[in-house]
């Protein structure tokens, strides 16, 4: 295993298990050195990110997008392989971008937990995307997401990001490779 994937990992778990708390026992924590973390003002900022991210993603800027990740960040787009790091994201988003012009996202915060120290939260929510093929097809697609958030130097940029789509396979989806579909078990 590679260093950040170890870290990526140890972070996720590490936010998922302190995130928890609510903010009460963040203020109960809370210190001189470490006061109390303000989750209003964490969802704020993120909700603006989350917003600056739908224009730069609707704008078709891949590199705007990736602006939005830490440098060694995870990304688990659906049907695609994990992406890692910045240069990775970048590339991964502008060719996605590319391929489908005039497309529109728009993402809906559902809830945000703030570590106790502030310096990680997770995100859940929802998200609409729509537009157009290539070839003047209209598509649309609706599902949710969950996203880790790392606190950098009071810039609040994703470290982890993983999404998926409420639209049901096609009833034919996983026949060229049976047993994944049908039986819920790799093929050997």
């Amino acid at each position: 295993m590679s260093g950040a994937w170890k870290r990526n990992l140890f972070v996720a778990a590490a936010t998922f298990g302190l995130a928890c708390q609510t903010q009460d026992q963040a203020s109960e924590q809370g210190s001189a050195t470490d006061p109390a973390v303000d989750e209003a003002a964490v969802r704020e900022a993120i909700e603006a990110n989350d917003a600056a991210f739908e224009a730069a993603f609707t704008a078709g800027n891949g590199a705007a997008v990736a602006g939005f990740y830490t440098p060694d960040a995870v990304v688990m787009i659906p049907n695609g392989p994990r992406v890692d790091g910045s240069a990775a994201i970048e590339e991964t988003f502008t060719g996605m971008l590319e391929g489908f012009p005039g497309v529109a996202l728009d993402l809906t915060t559902r809830d945000v937990h703030v570590a106790a120290a502030g310096d990680y939260a997770y995100t859940t929510g929802s998200y609409t995307l729509g537009g157009t093929t290539p070839d003047g097809a209209e598509w649309n697609d609706a599902g949710k997401y969950v996203a880790v958030w790392q606190n950098l130097d009071g810039t609040w940029k994703m470290a982890v990001d993983i999404w998926n789509s409420d639209t049901p396979l096609p009833e034919n989806a996983g026949a060229a490779d049976p047993g994944t579909i049908e039986s819920g078990e790799p093929a050997e």
